[in-house]
């Protein structure tokens, strides 16, 4: 996982293609300005989903993972909080490969938030609870970009 501020976002340049071409579109758009919903970067390959989430309680909350994308997760406006586990173990529920999700759960490891040009990125394989109460927040507007991994990424 990588925490840190959005301003910060092109010292990240060189970890992923994917990551690179985020950073090249931050260079000329504002998170901002996306409107609800999906907008394609780099086509299937790195898009961004912008959508309002409820924050939820940690109790029942389980860890999510997914194996072929990276989430870089930021909110726009409210405050969230999220956890990654120090451990886990694969839920029973399996994986769903088109929906390039799974379920987990473990202890907790660490504790972040995301709000006032904080992001998390998640890389592929990296089980995370994103989207929990922050405080008396009750709603944010949230951008997920979602970054295929380099081992999937293929060439230009």
């Amino acid at each position: 996982m990588i925490y840190d501020d959005f301003s910060n976002l092109s010292a990240y340049k060189g970890f992923s293609k994917g990551l690179d071409k985020v950073i090249e579109w931050a260079e000329t758009h504002r998170v901002e300005d996306l409107p609800l919903g999906r907008t394609e970067i780099d086509g299937d390959r790195v898009f961004v989903n912008v959508m309002i989430a409820e924050p939820r309680p940690e109790e029942g909350a389980h860890y999510e993972v997914h194996h072929k994308y990276m989430d870089l997760q930021m909110d726009i406006e409210g405050r969230e909080d999220f956890e990654v586990p120090d451990s886990y173990q694969e839920g029973d529920g399996g994986f769903d490969e088109t929906a390039d999700i799974g379920f987990c759960d473990g202890p907790v490891g660490d504790l972040g938030h995301l709000g006032n040009g904080k992001f998390a990125l998640f890389l592929a394989g990296e089980p995370h609870m994103p989207t929990l109460r922050s405080g008396s927040c009750t709603q944010v507007k949230k951008a997920v970009f979602k970054i295929l991994r380099n081992e999937l990424y293929g060439e230009e």
